[in-house]
């Protein structure tokens, strides 16, 4: 135990099962930065005496974070904070697709990293306060397959929490941005929110896809979550809607 855990006990409410209570208090140790993507948490054992909860409790805290890819068991070696793997995870929330049904794989080139005031809609959408929209990282890139441009893409992230995120680190990985943010920053993203949007090429945007202006497009809207839904990521592609379209398919039953 260290002493940024000494005092984790929980205090014990009617209003959640205890495990929920022991699922949000370590998902504020993650969002504390006690432990980092990859490190191991202290046994099950270890953990229910800092938190002054049975093992069984304990343990089921752990398992709903486990089922949301939070937390990863390994057999034999214990319980470790998820880290995002920069290959097989690279496409994981890739939904465009041809009208053929091709999915898309687009490769990624910066274009800008520049230091920036915000527009009012990702300061909304990243929770920011009016002395924070002044100290917004903004990242263009154009997203390409097969050396034809595919797609625009625009993301905004809060300085505060990304300091140490270069142009350089960027361009050396052609992987899922989601892993640099994790190796670069310490921010690991757990969940999405997407939304998709009928709309019309402006100018740049007609340009980059070698399209009209005023041709129909694609707006995929994004926002980006760490530990207890903090927002870190605003993120917005256009796409030809002439030529791709937006599919999310779940497993079936």
């Amino acid at each position: 135990m260290n002493a940024k855990s000494a005092n984790n006990k929980i205090e014990i409410s009617g209003y959640e099962p205890l495990y929920k209570q022991v699922e949000q208090r370590l998902l504020k140790c993650l969002a504390n930065g006690e432990w980092k993507p990859g490190d191991q948490l202290p046994t099950e054992s270890q953990l229910a005496e800092q938190f002054g909860v049975a093992v069984f409790t304990l343990r089921a805290g752990i398992s709903e974070l486990v089922a949301t890819n939070i937390l990863v068991r390994k057999q034999g070696k214990g319980t470790f904070v998820a880290r995002h793997n920069r290959q097989r995870q690279r496409y994981q929330f890739s939904h465009v697709f041809r009208h053929d049904g091709t999915q898309l794989f687009p490769d990624r080139a910066l274009l800008s990293l520049t230091k920036a005031s915000v527009i009012a809609e990702a300061a909304e959408h990243l929770g920011l306060s009016k002395a924070e929209r002044n100290a917004v990282l903004q990242l263009s890139c154009l997203l390409t397959q097969s050396a034809e441009p595919v797609g625009t893409m625009e993301i905004y992230l809060p300085v505060a929490k990304f300091r140490s995120l270069t142009a350089r680190a960027i361009e050396a990985a052609q992987e899922n941005l989601y892993a640099v943010y994790q190796d670069v920053c310490n921010i690991n993203v757990i969940s999405i929110e997407e939304k998709v949007l009928a709309s019309l090429a402006r100018s740049p945007i007609a340009r980059a896809l070698k399209i009209a202006v005023g041709a129909p497009v694609l707006r995929v809207e994004r926002i980006a979550y760490t530990y207890n839904s903090v927002p870190v990521e605003y993120r917005v592609r256009h796409f030809d809607a002439q030529k791709y379209h937006y599919r999310f398919q779940e497993g079936g039953v």
